[in-house]
């Protein structure tokens, strides 16, 4: 029972972080623990398992649509390299308890971060609309602020990266929480084009975690991890598509509610535990 709750959890978890952008790490820590009985130090390694399959099986669609910037991805990714071995190491210090507290604290930073974009996106939605434009066309006019990738921002992606790294070696998320906001910022990316980017930072900087991973006494029950990822990995395929129907601000409207009720869950389940 527990193997078919795996895949049909999964399958859940995928459909949400395909539409919206996300690995699926900031659903699938709390969902390995609290519903599938994984210790805390083991969930944030299996979900790194998760997240490579989920954010793969997403960008086909990305791909399909223009969404993704490779170069900015990969080298946000590599830049997340030494961040993500000291985030590793420093999991292994800290409580399991201590580190559901923190991870909840996270998500409600990130969630006010991106309620005050998304604010001001639905604005900038509402000026465009009322002069004319359509829904259809909202996209073309968010990728004429795109900036280019270029040697002057290496400085700010080495220290996003680090940063990015400390938080998915810590605590096995892809990433994408921080990445979406930040590519939203730095590079002016339209929701859309910084989620499709993501996915391609949260590979390769989960990559990387998972591998510093080796020989530390963390267990990994790979039955649970790679059933949660299928599952994950279909429901991502499908979710990914669906971006394209809803506009912007409301994919970011969404994507905050989603942090806010997990951040509550994760803090009132580890209180009771």
């Amino acid at each position: 029972m527990l193997f078919a709750e795996a895949i049909f959890i999964g399958i859940a978890v995928g459909l949400l972080a395909g539409a919206l952008g996300i690995g699926g790490g900031i659903l699938a820590i709390p969902v390995l623990v609290y519903l599938l009985g994984q210790d805390p130090h083991a969930a944030t390694a299996e979900s790194l398992v998760i997240i490579i399959v989920t954010s793969l099986a997403a960008l086909p669609s990305r791909f399909k649509h223009k969404q993704v910037r490779l170069g900015t991805g990969v080298l946000f990714g590599l830049c997340s390299a030494l961040g993500a071995f000291a985030g590793t190491r420093l999991n292994a210090l800290v409580d399991g308890n201590v580190m559901m507290y923190c991870f909840a604290g996270l998500l409600l930073v990130v969630a006010g971060v991106m309620l005050r974009n998304g604010l001001k996106q639905r604005q900038k939605e509402e000026e465009i609309l009322s002069s004319g434009t359509t829904v259809e066309s909202l996209d073309s006019q968010e990728d004429e602020h795109e900036q280019k990738l270029s040697v002057k921002k290496l400085p700010m992606f080495l220290l996003v990266g680090t940063f990015t790294g400390v938080m998915v070696g810590f605590f096995g998320i892809g990433g994408g929480f921080a990445m979406i906001p930040i590519l939203v910022l730095v590079m002016g990316y339209s929701i859309r084009v910084a989620a499709g980017t993501s996915f391609i930072v949260i590979t390769v900087v989960s990559v990387i975690s998972l591998l510093l991973r080796i020989g530390t006494p963390v267990h990994i029950d790979w039955l649970i991890a790679l059933l949660f990822a299928v599952g994950s990995g279909i429901g991502s395929a499908v979710g990914s598509p669906l971006s394209n129907k809803a506009r912007a601000s409301t994919l970011t409207f969404i994507f905050v509610a989603l942090l806010v009720l997990v951040a509550i869950y994760t803090t009132v389940v580890t209180a009771l535990s």
